[in-house]
């Protein structure tokens, strides 16, 4: 009998039967010839899958085996294994494939939805809002594409930060049973999250396209929108995703935070200028207000999202840098937390 070390607790591979177990330990470990069926042997420290078949060994002389491959728990906090991810990356895949299956299934409108969302949303806006803060006279923008592009840029946000909360409760029971890197359902969220912003990116620039043509709007696309909006994504992701993991490794432990992130995230749009641009704000409102949101770090990318392609529209795009070092500041702390919770998160959850 043969044995492979796997991480604590943990069953080294996910695999659906013992022919594909098979298939992959023959790719790595050539020299093991595997029955059907296999054993997992649960101890403190460790898991042993075992192997029949082979020369009889007990547990206890698995430990002194020199072993092709060996997965040991990882204790560093800032030990991320690129290498690792991006060997895993069909995973990956499969998740983004998962996330999007689960969303839409048994649903009559399916993906429409990508598209229904927001136009809800912005015919709301635009009659709400646009006639109270006269949006047109005031920023040079149809109220139908101010509204229209603070609201796709905030969803790809909102859900980022949403779905990214729930990593560990929502995959509580597939982090108990198989190792991977638990990066990959974060990383997976974005790119799922990234397919919806580019349907809505599109939605968007159908309008734009009709008030460039038929409504005598100025068109303000230049080359720099291939550098600018790209950008813009990369920083919301990372933005998203830091709280979204600093979030998901506190409802471990504190529920309340579960309560919370549903509601607080669509508070938080009202101090982003999604509804009411800055200029308006720093106008008609107190002055305490203005640093609500001045210093949302969403603020920078959704008004530089309007500069790019309005004209008329003034804001300081500097202070995009204020916005990604935020970003960056809140993504690098959520590693940190969520590499501590990933090690003991199981007894907790």
């Amino acid at each position: 009998m043969k044995c492979l070390l796997t991480q604590d607790r943990t069953i080294f591979l996910m695999m659906k039967t013992a022919q594909s177990l098979k298939s992959y330990l023959n790719k790595t470990i050539p020299y093991i010839h595997i029955n059907s069926f296999f054993y997992v042997f649960l101890t403190t420290n460790r898991t042993y899958i075992c192997f029949p078949g082979m020369n009889n060994m007990n547990i206890e002389n698995a430990k002194t085996e020199n072993w092709s491959e060996v997965i040991l728990p990882k204790r560093n906090w800032l030990s991320i294994n690129l290498k690792e991810l991006w060997q895993y990356k069909d995973l990956i895949l499969l998740f983004v494939r998962r996330d999007f299956v689960a969303l839409y299934k048994q649903t009559i409108l399916g993906p429409f939805w990508y598209i229904l969302q927001p136009l809800m949303q912005t015919f709301i806006y635009t009659v709400m809002f646009g006639n109270i803060f006269s949006i047109q006279d005031e920023t040079g923008v149809p109220s139908v594409l101010f509204y229209l592009s603070g609201t796709i840029s905030w969803l790809y946000f909102s859900q980022c930060v949403t779905k990214t909360s729930f990593t560990f409760s929502s995959n509580a029971g597939i982090f108990g049973k198989v190792y991977f890197p638990r990066l990959t359902v974060p990383l997976s969220i974005l790119i799922s999250n990234l397919i919806g912003f580019g349907v809505q990116f599109g939605l968007f620039l159908l309008f734009y396209l009709y008030y460039c043509f038929f409504q005598d709007m100025t068109n303000n696309i230049g080359i720099d929108i291939l550098i600018l909006i790209p950008l813009l994504l990369l920083n919301m992701a990372f933005l998203g995703m830091g709280i979204g993991l600093i979030v998901s490794s506190l409802t471990t432990k504190y529920k309340d935070f579960t309560q919370l992130i549903s509601f607080g995230v669509q508070l938080l749009m009202f101090a982003s200028p999604v509804i009411i641009p800055i200029s308006i704000v720093t106008k008609k409102f107190p002055e305490w207000t203005h640093p609500i949101l001045e210093y949302n770090p969403m603020t920078p990318i959704i008004e530089g999202f309007r500069t790019i392609f309005f004209q008329n529209y003034a804001y300081d795009k500097s202070n995009l840098l204020y916005s990604f070092s935020v970003a960056l500041i809140l993504l690098i702390v959520g590693l940190i937390l969520f590499k501590k919770t990933e090690q003991n998160f199981m007894d907790t959850i």
